[in-house]
C-alpha cells in the first residue's frame, strides 16, 4: 500500500469565512485568518520597489487574494506558479487594471513567460526574489517541494545568461571611474618569467591542503594569488609576487579588504573594471589588464586581456603571458569539497560553515568522485578548457585530487613536484609611481575624456535632431519618405563621423537596443508598426548617449580631481570628496606621499577620522554581504535540497549531505530533523527499509514533522508493521483529515471493522464531495456483505460526481443484486 497525500476537491470553511484546500493548507488559517499570517511574513517583502515577485503555490487562492487587495508597488510584478492539478480547483478573477502586475500560471506557462523582455530585465537585473507560498513551505507535498527546486534552479540559470549581456554596464561604469588610478597597462610583464614555475592560488578548499608546501617552496616558485586569499597567505608568512583582481562589484571589497595588510611590494594586477573602491585605496605598485577607455587606444591595443568568467581564469591567462611554462594550480577546485565548503579556511565563506543549501550542478574530480558546484564555475571550467587547450607546451598541472577534472590539465600531488632554482623574481623597472610620471599620465587621461565628452555630446545632439524628426512620420507616405531621408542623413553621419562613438553606446546599452531585434516577417511590417521601432531606437539612443556622457563628465571630474590630490597641501579641500566617494584610504595615500605633511589641529582630527574609517573598512566585513551567505545555507533551503535529491534519486548526494549535517545536529534541532530525514531517505534509497525506519525512529517525537511522519507511515507499512503504521497514523491526523482514509484502511487490515467503518463515515461526514472515498467504503461494505450501506455509498458517491462511471457500473450490479429474490 502506497501512502497517498493527493490534492483533493475538498474545500474547508475557516472561523473567518475563508475557503482553503485543508489538503494543501492544513490547519494554518483555522487559528488565524489569512491576512494578519501574510502580514507578518509576507508584507515588508512584498512592499518592495521594481521587483519581480515569483510565488511558488497559491495557497487555495487566499495569497493570490491577498496580493490583489493591496495596492502593488511601483514598478513590481507578481507570478504565481501553481500545480497543474491545483489550478483547475480555483477561481480567481483578477481585474483588468491588475492583469499587467499579476499573473497566475502553470510550470509551463511560466517557462513561456520569462521569454518577455520586462521579466528578463528584472533576472538580468537581480531585481527578483522566489517565494513559497505557506502551502509549499509547509513541507508536506513533494510535488511543491520539487516545483520549487525546478523553478529556483530556471531562475538561477536564466539569471546567470541574462546577466552576463546586461551587467555589461557595470563593466563601463567602472572602467570609466578608473581611468584615473589605471596608469600602467600589464603588457609590461609579458614574456618576463620564461620557461620558470608559477603557482596560482585561488580560493578553494584544497588550498588548506598545500599551505605547508607553498612555505616550504615560497622562494622556488613564483605566486599568483587571486585577492580573496592573499591575506590568509601572508598570515602563513607565505610572500606573494603578484595579487589579482577583476570583480567590479563592491562585494569584491569585503572578500579582498585583508590586501591591504600586505607589503607595498606586492604587484596588483587588476581588471580594467576592478572594483574602484579597491584600486583608489590600494597602497602599492599596480598595472591593468585590458583597455582603460572604453574606446579604442593604440597604448591598448597590444595590452594583456582579461579573461573571464573568474578571476581565477584571468590568473591562468596573465600567467601564461608571462612566460611561465609550467603553471601548477592549487585551490583552484572549481567545486565544493566533500564536507560541503566552498572556500578554504579563514575566508569569510568558510566561518559560515558548509555551503548545505545550493542547488548545485554535479562534476568529476580527480579522484573520481562527484562533486557539486555552482553553475557560475560550470562556465569558468568551459572557459578554462577551450583556453589551456590553446597551449600544448605549457604543463598546467592541479596539485589536488579533490578538483573538478578538467581537459588538458593533469593532476599530481606535491610530492611529485620537482622545483629548480627560481632565481630573481623582480617585475621590470618600468612600473613606477613617481609623482611627476603619474601626473603627466593624468593630464592626457583628461584631455582625453574631455575630448570624447566634446564628441558624446555632438552625438547627443544629433540623436536628439534625430528623434524630434521620427515623431513627425506618419501614415503619409511621401511626407514621411522627406523625413527618413534626413533620418538617415543624421544615422549615416553617426555611423561615419562617430563611428567609435556609436559603437560604445550601441554596446553600453546592449539590452535597450536588443528589443529592436524582432521575430516579425519584414513583409508583414506596417508603416506604423516602422515608425513606432525608429521612435523607440532614437529614444534609446538618446537615452543611452546621455547616461554614458554623464559618466565621462564624472570620470572627467574624476581625473582633475587626482591632480588636484598632487598639487594640493590642503587636507581641508580633500577630504569631503574622499569622504563622498568612500574612499578614506585616499588619505592615507595622500599624507604618505607628501612626506608626512605636518597638519593643524583641526587637520589631524580629519586625517584620524578617514584613517579610522579606512581600517574599519579593510577589518569589518559588512553584514548584508553576511547575510547574503547566511540565507544559502538556511534550513529550509537544505530541507528543500534534500527532497530533490530524493526525488532524483542522488543517493551519492544524499549521502553527502548526511555526513555535512551531522557535525551539526547537537547544537541545531532543525539540523538534526533533516539529518535523519536525509539518512532514511539514502537507506531507503539503497533497499535498507529497516535501517531507514530506525534512522526516523531515532529522532525525538517532538521534533518529528509531518514528512517524518509520513515516510514512517510508508516504512512500517513496507515493512508489514501495522502496529507501527496505525500509531503514527494517529499522530498524523493531527495534521490532516486526508489520511483519515488510510487510517480506516489500516483498520480494517487489522481486522477492527467497526472502528474501520466509523473512521471512514466520520471523514465523509466533513467531506461529503471525496468520491474515492466513497468508493472505496461502497467496495469495504461489500466484501463485508453489507449490500444496501454499499448502495448507499456508491449512491453519494454519484450525488458528489454524476459522471463518475465507476460509482454508476457498481450501483447497477448493487441494485441488480438488491432486487434479485434470494
Amino acid at each position: 500500500m502506497q501512502l497517498q497525500t493527493n490534492i483533493s476537491n475538498n474545500f474547508a470553511i475557516s472561523p473567518f469565512k475563508e475557503y482553503y484546500l485543508p489538503s494543501i493548507n492544513r490547519h494554518t488559517f483555522e487559528s488565524i485568518d489569512s491576512r494578519t499570517i501574510y502580514n507578518k511574513k509576507f508584507k515588508q517583502s512584498f512592499a518592495s520597489q521594481d521587483k519581480l515577485n515569483i510565488v511558488v503555490g497559491l495557497d487555495s487562492g487566499l495569497l493570490a487574494n491577498y496580493i490583489l487587495e493591496q495596492d502593488i508597488s511601483i514598478g513590481s510584478k507578481f507570478i504565481f506558479i501553481e500545480l497543474d492539478e491545483v489550478l483547475p480547483l480555483l477561481v480567481i478573477d483578477i481585474p483588468s487594471a491588475q492583469e499587467k502586475h499579476v499573473k497566475i500560471v502553470n510550470e509551463l506557462e511560466f517557462i513561456e513567460l520569462l521569454k518577455k523582455e520586462d521579466i528578463q530585465l528584472y533576472i538580468a537585473k537581480g531585481k527578483y526574489e522566489v517565494y513559497a507560498s505557506l502551502g509549499a513551505s509547509s513541507l508536506h507535498l513533494d510535488a511543491y517541494t520539487t516545483l520549487l527546486n525546478r523553478i529556483e534552479n530556471k531562475i538561477q540559470d536564466e539569471y546567470f545568461n541574462y546577466s552576463i549581456s546586461f551587467n555589461q554596464k557595470i563593466f563601463f561604469q567602472t572602467q570609466l571611474e578608473n581611468i584615473p588610478d589605471n596608469k600602467i597597462p600589464a603588457k609590461i610583464l609579458k614574456d618576463t618569467f620564461n620557461g620558470k614555475t608559477c603557482l596560482i592560488v585561488a580560493g578553494g578548499p584544497s588550498l588548506d591542503e598545500h599551505i605547508s608546501w607553498i612555505k616550504e617552496n615560497n622562494k622556488n616558485i613564483f605566486i599568483i594569488a587571486v585577492s580573496r586569499i592573499a591575506g590568509k597567505l601572508a598570515k602563513n608568512s607565505i610572500s606573494i609576487d603578484i595579487i589579482t583582481c577583476v570583480d567590479p562589484q563592491e562585494f569584491s571589497f569585503d572578500v579582498s579588504r585583508e590586501i591591504f595588510t600586505l607589503s607595498e611590494n606586492t604587484l596588483l594586477v587588476n581588471s580594467y573594471h576592478i572594483c574602484p573602491k579597491i584600486l583608489s585605496q590600494w597602497h602599492g605598485q599596480s598595472v591593468y589588464l585590458g583597455q582603460r577607455y572604453p574606446w579604442s587606444d593604440s597604448n591598448d591595443h597590444d595590452n594583456i586581456i582579461t579573461v573571464g568568467p573568474t578571476v581565477t581564469n584571468s590568473s591562468i591567462r596573465l600567467a601564461i603571458e608571462m612566460g611561465f611554462n609550467r603553471i601548477l594550480l592549487s585551490g583552484v577546485d572549481y567545486c565544493y569539497s566533500r564536507s560541503g565548503y566552498s572556500h578554504a579556511n579563514g575566508t569569510v565563506e568558510a566561518n559560515l560553515g558548509p555551503s548545505l543549501g545550493h542547488n548545485n550542478k554535479w562534476v568529476e574530480t580527480y579522484a573520481g568522485y562527484q562533486a557539486e558546484t555552482p553553475i557560475q564555475l560550470i562556465h569558468a571550467m568551459d572557459a578554462l578548457t577551450d583556453e589551456v587547450k590553446n597551449y600544448p607546451n605549457i604543463d598546467f598541472i592541479n596539485l589536488s585530487a579533490g578538483a573538478a577534472k578538467i581537459d588538458c590539465i593533469s593532476h599530481m600531488t606535491t610530492k611529485e613536484i620537482v622545483l629548480d632554482e627560481f632565481g630573481s623574481k623582480e617585475k621590470p623597472k618600468s612600473i613606477s609611481n613617481e609623482i611627476e610620471e603619474n601626473r603627466k599620465t593624468l593630464v592626457l587621461s583628461l584631455n582625453e575624456c574631455n575630448e570624447k565628452k566634446e564628441t558624446f555630446n555632438k552625438v547627443l545632439k544629433l540623436t536628439k535632431k534625430a528623434l524630434v524628426l521620427t515623431k513627425k512620420l506618419s501614415s503619409n507616405t511621401l511626407k514621411s519618405k522627406v523625413i527618413i531621408n534626413k533620418i538617415n542623413n543624421i544615422e549615416s553621419k553617426i555611423n561615419s563621423e562617430y563611428s567609435i562613438v556609436s559603437k560604445v553606446i550601441k554596446t553600453y546599452g546592449y539590452f535597450e537596443f536588443s528589443k529592436f531585434l524582432t521575430t516579425r516577417e519584414t513583409e508583414i511590417w506596417t508603416q506604423s508598426y516602422i515608425n513606432k521601432m525608429t521612435i523607440d531606437y532614437y529614444e534609446a539612443f538618446s537615452k543611452i548617449c546621455h547616461d554614458m556622457l554623464k559618466l565621462i563628465t564624472q570620470a572627467c571630474e574624476k581625473v582633475e580631481f587626482r591632480i588636484l590630490e598632487i598639487d594640493s597641501n590642503s587636507l581641508k579641500q580633500l577630504a569631503p570628496t574622499w569622504s563622498k566617494n568612500n574612499q578614506p584610504g585616499r588619505a592615507v595615500l595622500w599624507h604618505k606621499k607628501k612626506n608626512e605633511i605636518t597638519l593643524n589641529s583641526n587637520e589631524e582630527k580629519t586625517y584620524r577620522n578617514l584613517k579610522d574609517k579606512f581600517n574599519e573598512d579593510i577589518t569589518q566585513v559588512r553584514n548584508d554581504y553576511i547575510k547574503i551567505l547566511k540565507s544559502a545555507s538556511s534550513m529550509e533551503h537544505v530541507y528543500k535540497k534534500i527532497m530533490g535529491l530524493n526525488s532524483n534519486k542522488n543517493n551519492y548526494g544524499l549521502s553527502l549531505t548526511v555526513q555535512n549535517l551531522l557535525p551539526l545536529v547537537e547544537s541545531d534541532d532543525e539540523a538534526k530533523r533533516l539529518y535523519h530525514l536525509a539518512l532514511s531517505f539514502q537507506l531507503s534509497l539503497e533497499q535498507q527499509p529497516q535501517q531507514a525506519l530506525d534512522a526516523l525512529l531515532a529522532l525525538p517525537e517532538e521534533l518529528c514533522t509531518e514528512m517524518e511522519l509520513k515516510h514512517i507511515i510508508l516504512l512500517a507499512l513496507k515493512l508489514s508493521n501495522l502496529e507501527l503504521a496505525t500509531a503514527t497514523l494517529v499522530k498524523i491526523l493531527a495534521y490532516s483529515d486526508e489520511y483519515m482514509p488510510q487510517y480506516a484502511h489500516i483498520l480494517k487490515l487489522q481486522g477492527k471493522i467497526q472502528d474501520s467503518v466509523n473512521v471512514y463515515l466520520d471523514y465523509l461526514e466533513k467531506y461529503p464531495s471525496d468520491t474515492q472515498t466513497w468508493i472505496k467504503l461502497g467496495l469495504f461494505m461489500f466484501e463485508i456483505n453489507q449490500i444496501e450501506a454499499s448502495h448507499t455509498a456508491f449512491s453519494n458517491a454519484i450525488n458528489a460526481v454524476p459522471d463518475n462511471q465507476v460509482a454508476r457500473e457498481y450501483l447497477a450490479e448493487l441494485t441488480r443484486l438488491m432486487n434479485t429474490p434470494q
